[in-house]
């Protein structure tokens, strides 16, 4: 029996870790797609394509099933970098908070990159650990991806 009550607070902060944690690698997998997916498809823009629509409308569709969208106070920016031009899109206040990646000098002008910033607070991630001073509040999930044009 004593065995069980020094083991219960143990069993007790690995499974609430788990209510953290698993949804955080989720949150984190979404953000890498997202800026994966959105390198991709600014790269394959044609005609009258914006990066601006097609950067928010990739990053809304990959992001909208944990609850996050781009917009101006929503804890999600998203920075294209293209031929350098760096177009900046979403809640502007999380690059007054963290810094944002220095503008890349290309060596391939056909080279885009996008980073994807979602801020830990506006995730649907529970903050349950931290009492224990596990505190996750107030960072951020972030993801650079690059994709080329094709010539």
């Amino acid at each position: 029996m004593l065995e069980v009550l020094m083991l219960f607070p143990i069993l007790l902060i690995a499974s609430l870790a788990f209510f953290v944690l698993g949804p955080a690698v989720t949150v984190q997998e979404a953000v890498t797609q997202a800026a994966e997916e959105t390198a991709r498809e600014v790269s394959k823009k044609i005609g009258t394509q914006t990066t601006n629509n097609i950067a928010t409308e990739v990053v809304n569709e990959v992001l909208s099933v944990h609850g996050l969208s781009v917009g101006s106070s929503s804890g999600v920016l998203v920075i294209v970098q293209e031929n350098n031009l760096v177009t900046t899109i979403g809640d502007t206040q999380l690059s007054t908070s963290y810094p944002s990646p220095a503008p890349m000098a290309f060596a391939n002008p056909n080279e885009v990159i996008a980073t994807v910033y979602v801020d830990v607070d506006a995730a649907p991630i529970p903050n349950v650990l931290s009492y224990w001073q596990f505190d996750i509040s107030g960072r951020v999930l972030t993801r650079r991806a690059a994709a080329y044009r094709d010539p």
